[in-house]
């Protein structure tokens, strides 16, 4: 069995966290499975550096990973567990349990990111990467978050 059996589509996540260290990640992402059964992950960003920065989009990228294999949202910044590499996610890597059963197969496609020039960090964008992945298999209850709302 594939995961996920279903696109899900216009996933937005605005993380701010306004400190002095800053943070601000603001984007929409496509979660959809892979084409003719392939198993793995693909992570697509057709946007350019005024939208967001090359670091940043791996950034989004490790954390819908990490949500993938199981981290919890600790784990995206400390204690964070290895990535499985792409031959492994090839050959079959099983989706965290609660996600239910099967293996990754996932494109996620970044469709629209806007950038901060001072607070647009790594580390923000992989945690709203892992948000990212949480929401879209949270379904409906999720698509009115107030943090998104938030300014």
């Amino acid at each position: 069995m594939r995961f996920p059996a279903e696109a899900r589509r216009d996933v937005q996540v605005r993380y701010t966290r306004p400190s002095c260290m800053g943070g601000f990640a603001w984007f929409t992402v496509d979660f959809e499975p892979l084409p003719d059964g392939r198993l793995g992950f693909a992570f697509v960003n057709p946007l350019g550096p005024d939208d967001i920065d090359a670091e940043c989009a791996q950034a989004v990228s490790d954390g819908i990973l990490l949500w993938l294999i199981g981290a919890g949202l600790r784990n995206v910044n400390f204690d964070r567990p290895p990535l499985p590499t792409a031959k492994e996610l090839a050959e079959g890597v099983s989706v965290r349990p609660d996600a239910g059963p099967g293996l990754i197969a996932l494109r996620a496609v970044l469709r629209h990111s806007r950038l901060q020039p001072l607070d647009s960090l790594p580390w923000t964008h992989a945690r709203a990467g892992w948000r990212a992945a949480e929401k879209s298999w949270r379904g409906e209850e999720a698509t009115d978050d107030p943090m998104d709302r938030a300014l």
